[in-house]
């Protein structure tokens, strides 16, 4: 009776116990389907955020490259912005401080272009903005010396980018952004655009840009008439213009020489130049020294009117805001670009306010005798609220100057 009852109560637990198993099974089951799900979701919504991002970042780098291809083309027409005032005449050309003159593109000779060419960058016509043999050999110097040492290994393109944007910071970051905008600017612009741009913009001397007031400042004489070895000369002071002079006091003629000789050297092995001759006769040329006659080269004062003054960095400050670029990228657009920028300054007041600011009864003398007093004015036009007069003065020795 025992044994039987023994058995009895086995089998009631053992029902009990695969019930428990299977329950437990079941959970197991349920929980890993969850997970499943969960992986699943996870999955999708991973999936989803990486595509917004890479959508993200197509559009923003659409909308840069596009920026930077439009800026750059409207900066290599190397021209000064005009500032008009309300009755629509010029007051102000914004940049024509710099020493420069523009030159087309065929008036630039060969022997020029070939110059900086074999210099500065001679497998230019061969990439696409980028040197990658220079720029491995200059990563290596960099990683080499920790980063101390400058990247160096630029290509004419990628110095066009620096002069255009202005951004000389010896960074990494810099430097990928400047090969990226050169190899932009070589599928919007061809070879020859690019280089006479960039002919048209590099510092050649004492606040002296481009090659044609190069030429003037120099030898007295357009770029297109310059000789073989004045090319040389011209192309090989690239590195360091001020260090060349030959106005300096300092007598540098052998340092000119040697140099001159080394790029007409670099010419005649790219072959540049295939004459014999021609070679001999320029390197002769140069042993008996270059005939440097100085020209001037005209520019502006750069004094605007107060008006002015206040406008320029506010429009500075609204291409940077619009095209999310530096202050000093935004003034070197303004100084090429050759933008009209309507001013609301009213030349006919301003002339008025001088006349009458002229007058020796404002001149007050303090007690001391030396400070004397100034004035200010601003004129709004009550209808449009457009200032049309903005004017500071203070007067010295009875003279009345504006600040």
């Amino acid at each position: 009776m025992h044994f039987k009852a023994r058995r009895k109560k086995e089998k009631d637990i053992e029902p009990k116990a695969i019930k428990e198993m299977k329950r437990k099974k079941k959970i197991e089951e349920n929980i890993q389907e969850t997970k499943q799900k969960a992986g699943k979701k996870f999955k999708k919504i991973l999936l989803v955020i990486i595509l917004i991002t890479i959508l993200y970042l197509g559009i923003s780098i659409g909308i840069s490259t596009h920026t930077w291809k439009s800026l750059a083309q409207d900066m290599i027409l190397n021209e000064n912005s005009a500032v008009i005032d309300t009755d629509g005449t010029t007051i102000a050309k914004l940049g024509s401080e710099k020493k420069k003159i523009t030159i087309e593109s065929n008036e630039i000779p060969d022997n020029l272009k070939n110059a900086y060419v074999a210099i500065e960058d001679e497998r230019y016509y061969k990439h696409h903005g980028v040197d990658m043999k220079r720029t491995i050999s200059a990563i290596g110097s960099y990683v080499i010396h920790f980063g101390s040492s400058s990247f160096g290994g630029s290509t004419i393109t990628q110095q066009l980018v620096k002069n255009l944007t202005g951004d000389s910071t010896d960074s990494i970051q810099r430097k990928i952004k400047e090969w990226w905008k050169a190899w932009q600017l070589e599928t919007c612009l061809s070879k020859d655009e690019i280089l006479s741009a960039y002919l048209n913009v590099i510092y050649v001397g004492p606040s002296i840009y481009g090659v044609e007031a190069g030429a003037k400042y120099y030898f007295n004489k357009s770029a297109s008439d310059l000789t073989l070895e004045e090319c040389a000369f011209l192309a090989g002071i690239n590195h360091s213009p001020n260090s060349y002079n030959p106005f300096n006091d300092n007598d540098n003629e052998e340092k000119i020489a040697k140099r001159t000789k080394t790029v007409l050297y670099k010419m005649k092995e790219l072959g540049y130049i295939t004459n014999e001759d021609q070679y001999e006769k320029a390197v002769a040329n140069v042993d008996n020294g270059l005939k440097f006659k100085k020209g001037e080269v005209a520019s502006s004062d750069g004094i605007y009117s107060y008006h002015t003054d206040a406008l320029i960095p506010e429009i500075t400050a609204e291409i940077a805001n619009k095209y999310n670029i530096s202050q000093t990228f935004a003034t070197n657009y303004i100084e090429s670009a050759g933008l009209k920028i309507c001013s609301t300054q009213n030349t006919k007041i301003q002339n008025q306010i001088v006349t009458e600011f002229e007058k020796s009864r404002y001149v007050l003398k303090s007690s001391n005798g030396t400070d004397t007093s100034q004035a200010a004015m601003v004129i709004i036009d009550h209808k449009t609220r457009k200032c049309s007069r903005v004017c500071r003065w203070t007067w010295k020795e009875n003279n009345c100057t504006t600040i």
